[in-house]
């Protein structure tokens, strides 16, 4: 039982030791800077498990039905629950802002692997305020998705970016749009949840606006940089997001904005801009913004994409969202 980590949304920091592999690519907002001066809970809250994360959990769908924001999905022969946290905005029949984490498992100095310290101080009460303060800021429901492993979903962290892990996210939204009641979406993904995303954008007619940030969408490079071995076949399978190409080009009304910082360490830059032109070749028109992150690795910059996502949303001009955050200082946020 712990007080409230002041970062929960936020990028959390990295500590050199863990493996780029695996290292964890932040939570999802600074609580301080999104409360915007309210106070932050000062209450113990049960927080989220190191063991969990690590070793995976499996749940049932009667348990997962007795959590009430949850949906219970059955992908390639595995039952995961999905939790979600919504603040207590009612949804129906209205669009949701979803939002997907980077990861949070990395390994250490000997190959063990281990929870990212912020990840620990995480709690479902606190992400239920974090929805509930970004539902506000940008006026529009903003849904925080506990992804496969992670934040009280059942399943294993270690399937992340994996073909598993796109379709159970793939299904689970479908389980939430029925659920809920809502008539559509728009996503916003930071790191590896970029990548969720961007397979979410391409595989959805119902999506408006798409912000990536930080995400390694040229995986290929982002392997070969990092020395993971590329998984191939089966549910395991690493997701390649050069895979979707065609069908996000065909896709006419969604707005997609891609985000990164030119010196982020977690990512090569090259990453967006590969995939940026294939869209481009492709016919598909990208917002690409290039602007500073925060952290010493120049990789968080989940509160610029929300943001960018909420103009986007109301309906503001490609020019109008890059001269807001173009080539800013990574605590260039509104006030």
């Amino acid at each position: 039982m712990t007080k409230p980590h002041p970062h929960l949304f936020a990028p959390l920091r990295r500590r050199s030791s863990m493996a780029r592999c695996g290292r964890p690519l932040g939570l999802a907002l600074a609580l301080g800077a999104m409360l915007g001066g309210v106070a932050a809970p000062v209450q113990a809250a049960e927080t989220f498990s190191a063991r969990d994360l690590i070793q995976g959990t499996t749940m049932t769908a009667a348990q997962c039905s007795g959590l009430g924001q949850a949906v219970f999905v059955t992908v390639a022969g595995d039952g995961i629950c999905i939790r979600y946290y919504t603040g207590g905005e009612a949804l129906k029949g209205r669009e949701a802002v979803v939002f997907f984490n980077g990861d949070a498992l990395g390994t250490d100095g000997h190959g063990n692997l281990k929870a990212d310290p912020g990840y620990l101080t995480g709690a479902p009460r606190y992400l239920d305020i974090a929805a509930g303060v970004w539902t506000r800021r940008l006026k529009t429901p903003v849904i925080f998705f506990a992804r496969m492993g992670m934040h009280g979903s059942s399943g294993w962290h270690g399937n992340r970016r994996t073909r598993l892990e796109i379709e159970v996210t793939r299904a689970a939204l479908d389980a939430i749009k029925a659920k809920e009641g809502l008539t559509g979406f728009h996503l916003v993904g930071q790191s590896g949840g970029g990548i969720l995303a961007e397979a979410v954008a391409a595989a959805r007619d119902d999506v408006g606006c798409a912000v990536i940030a930080s995400a390694p969408l040229d995986f290929a490079l982002f392997a070969k940089t990092f020395g993971i071995t590329i998984r191939r076949e089966g549910k395991r399978a690493h997701w390649d997001p050069a895979g979707d190409v065609t069908a996000l080009a065909a896709k006419a009304d969604l707005r997609l904005i891609v985000m990164n910082d030119p010196n982020d360490k977690v990512v090569p830059p090259e990453s967006e801009a590969n995939f940026i032109a294939k869209l481009a070749a492709a016919g598909k028109k990208v917002l690409h913004i290039e602007t500073a992150a925060r952290g010493g690795e120049h990789h968080s910059l989940t509160e610029k994409a929300l943001f960018s996502a909420g103009l986007c949303i109301a309906g503001a001009p490609d020019d109008s969202i890059a001269s807001v955050y173009g080539g800013t200082g990574p605590d260039d946020l509104p006030k």
